[in-house]
């Protein structure tokens, strides 16, 4: 049983916020879910996160 809850409310309180959001719903959309194989440990940078979506595409 799951012991804490991932979702939270989301605030678009800003037109560069809802530019993005709007950005990520057409990525996904386009692309698909991202999914990736596995992984030896956790890096949130974007830019690399960018370069392993496009090498699974």
């Amino acid at each position: 049983m799951a012991t804490e809850s991932f979702y939270e409310t989301m605030v678009i309180d800003t037109p560069e916020a809802g530019a993005r959001l709007a950005e990520a719903i057409e990525d996904r959309e386009r692309n698909g879910p991202l999914v990736l194989g596995p992984t030896q440990g956790v890096d949130n940078d974007p830019e690399l996160i960018r370069k392993l979506r496009d090498a699974l595409r």
